[in-house]
């Protein structure tokens, strides 16, 4: 029979083993426009609300109307914010630019998909950024959220790199803006599985003479921070 004390060691360790990672909580705000309800439709149909990722702790994803589009994360409050009108001004970017394109109303919806999942994970990223207690930025966010969406949605991440390549020439649309940064972000996911996301290379989202990096790059960004990206039950 084990000493009582070491009973009671292994009976610590093993709670703390099998504790529940804290959850991420999603809150739908009441729309006050026609517009406002699309986004909301549009964000509770994509389902990108959601990760699968140990958080450090709680938090609460809220979407809701705002006096400007904008999302972002709130460390105090330890809350990521969702504007819908950020979501329809996205919205209309990409109806704009597919119809542009004439590729169809299911090319829209992939690519719409893929925004609101970078707008997501961009804010997730911020918060695993804050929460694990390293200096915050764009830039160390984006690394955490191309870790985060090829762990939770690999599904999207083709998408999210088209859609950002096709957002990063339009103004004020918060996190997505930027032709240097479309191509890091683009960068990372690609090189989780060059093989497996050809066709984010293929498609021109990351230039031709830095694809053979990103896979170095992918694995210098996993080695930072990788540790801080863990799916819950990993």
């Amino acid at each position: 029979m084990p000493h009582p004390v070491i009973a009671l060691v292994l009976s610590v360790t093993s709670t703390l083993v099998t504790a529940p990672a804290p959850e991420l909580s999603v809150r739908y705000e009441q729309p006050g426009s026609r517009s406002a309800e699309e986004a909301r439709r549009l964000l509770k149909d994509s389902g990108v609300l959601k990760t699968r990722l140990r958080l450090p702790e709680r938090v609460e994803v809220v979407a809701q109307d705002c006096d400007t589009p904008a999302a972002r994360w709130n460390y105090d409050k330890r809350r990521i914010t969702l504007c819908y009108s950020l979501v329809d001004k996205v919205r209309d970017t990409i109806k704009g630019i597919s119809e542009t394109e004439e590729t169809g109303d299911h090319a829209e919806e992939h690519r719409m998909d893929g925004a609101l999942s970078v707008l997501f994970h961009h804010q997730l990223g911020h918060a695993l950024t804050t929460l694990n207690g390293l200096p915050d930025s764009d830039a160390q966010a984006d690394q955490f959220a191309a870790l985060a969406l090829a762990a939770d949605a690999p599904k999207h991440v083709v998408a999210a790199a088209e859609a950002r390549h096709l957002l990063a020439g339009h103004a004020g649309i918060d996190h997505l803006s930027g032709m240097e940064e479309s191509a890091a972000f683009a960068c990372l996911l690609y090189g989780t599985d060059p093989a497996k996301y050809g066709p984010i290379a293929k498609g021109g989202w990351v230039p031709p003479e830095r694809a053979p990096s990103c896979s170095g790059e992918y694995a210098k960004v996993k080695s930072a921070i990788g540790d801080k990206v863990v799916k819950v039950g990993s």
